[in-house]
């Protein structure tokens, strides 16, 4: 006899309170969640090696809601590894104070000759919008969105990390329950943290900020709302802050890898 093929490992992990709706949606399975058809409408996002779909789940229970999740799948060995990358760094960050979708499952397959291929499922954001979109139909509401990513975009970097993607789109908003002391202000999350990393040295710091930056000029922002940002994010000295312009500038001059 000839030898034995290595086997495919694969690896399945659930979040507290999440197995029952798995089950009961009959993805309770790797190859069940990976074999997963969506409707077209239902695609989020697709490029190559990643493949993103908005899935409702079935309750768990008669009578329960149903749970709506975003499932991203991975395939080949470069970016599978990016599903395991941004389970951890989902954990990471909530028990840090920022705020970010919670994760629901996370699986793994590896074979033969290093053939990879993973999901990872988080849970809707319920009433939360991208923040590019939102202030689209609220220009009214400028000063307070600039705030509120300031602030969110400093905790996140005093927490000791990275985006590497750190355009407005991945900022979500959701407009917080209205007080008698104060009118509804906003609860900011941030997501796509597949790249997300420990924030060692100022060129990491200069990428996330020129990012947010020129993706704020494109959603309308002024070089006025650019210095309140600053004003209020703290910790920006002249050199850092026209290192983010250039670094912004040449951003600007990118080809959209994926459009």
């Amino acid at each position: 006899m000839g030898e034995r093929l290595p086997r495919v490992r694969t690896e399945l992990n659930v979040a507290d309170g999440f197995a029952g709706a798995l089950s009961a949606s009959r993805l309770d399975r790797f190859e069940r969640v990976m074999a997963l058809e969506a409707p077209s409408s239902a695609v989020t996002r697709r490029v190559p090696g990643r493949f993103t779909t908005r899935v409702e789940l079935s309750p768990a229970a008669s009578g329960a809601p149903a749970l709506v999740v975003y499932l991203k799948r991975y395939r080949g060995r470069l970016r599978a590894g990016a599903a395991r990358h941004e389970w951890r760094r989902l954990y990471q960050l909530r028990a840090a104070g920022i705020p970010c979708p919670e994760p629901v499952a996370f699986g793994e397959s590896r074979g033969l000759f290093g053939r990879r291929q993973s999901f990872l499922m988080t849970a809707e954001i319920p009433g939360a919008t991208q923040a590019d979109w939102w202030i689209e139909e609220r220009p009214g509401r400028r000063r307070e969105l600039v705030a509120a990513v300031a602030d969110l975009a400093h905790r996140f970097h005093r927490a000791g990390f990275h985006h590497r993607d750190f355009y407005l789109c991945h900022f979500f908003v959701r407009e917080a329950a209205k007080t008698e002391a104060a009118g509804a202000g906003l609860d900011l999350f941030l997501i796509d943290l597949q790249r997300c990393g420990r924030l060692e040295g100022r060129r990491w710091l200069v990428k996330d900020l020129a990012q947010l930056h020129f993706s704020m000029g494109l959603a309308g922002f002024s070089a006025e709302d650019w210095r309140e940002f600053l004003d209020r994010y703290g910790g920006v000295d002249p050199a850092l802050a026209q290192a983010i312009l250039a670094k912004s500038l040449r951003i600007a001059r990118h080809v959209p890898r994926y459009g």
